[in-house]
């Protein structure tokens, strides 16, 4: 990590005192196990019998025209997108946090800048990097409210953000602990 060693920063009780960033990443991460139950929240209106996301009543819902069936899809497109932007601004911070170039200028740069800079550092896997880019994709579509965004591709990526999110989080706390940002209590890792 640049500029300090966790000895610097010793906050009340001995327990070491966090910088700004380093706060700011923790308390996104405590985010994410909230966010992912609200997306498994939402999906319920369009789950089968046996619990699980259904391909056939969520591409109904996805053109439907009825006011109460939309408010429900943009549910699970909201929590999506909300899901992604988090990943994405750990990402900016961690990136900082580890000194990477794309970090260095005052804008923020654009994600899959970020994400093919994190993956160079090890922090995500060649298959995280494209996953996570192809999710910001369909991120970007959503908020853009695109014509081109198809019920097929937003079910794909939020069944793939469902599978991949706790591994995404498992490489961040990785990459974080390499960089001396430790998110999680020794021995938690």
């Amino acid at each position: 990590m640049t500029g300090s060693t966790p000895g610097d920063r010793v906050g009340g009780a001995g327990r070491p005192r966090r910088l700004p960033d380093e706060a700011r990443i923790v308390a996104r991460f405590k985010r994410l196990g909230p966010q992912q139950r609200a997306l498994a929240l939402a999906l319920g209106p369009f789950n089968d019998d046996q619990g699980n996301f259904d391909r056939r009543a969520w591409t109904e819902a996805f053109a439907s025209s009825d006011p109460e069936v939309i408010y429900r899809v943009i549910g699970v497109t909201g929590s999506f997108q909300g899901i992604v932007n988090h990943i994405v601004e750990m990402l900016h911070v961690g990136a900082r946090l580890a000194g990477l170039a794309p970090t260095d200028d005052q804008d923020k740069p654009p994600a899959p800048r970020l994400i093919a800079s994190v993956r160079d550092d090890g922090g995500l896997t060649a298959n995280q990097a494209e996953v996570l880019t192809r999710m910001c994709r369909t991120r970007n579509d959503l908020q853009h409210a695109s014509l081109d965004v198809q019920a097929d591709q937003v079910y794909d990526d939020v069944v793939l953000l469902r599978k991949t999110l706790a591994r995404l989080a498992r490489s961040y706390v990785v990459w974080m602990e390499r960089h001396d940002v430790h998110l999680l209590p020794r021995g938690r890792g």
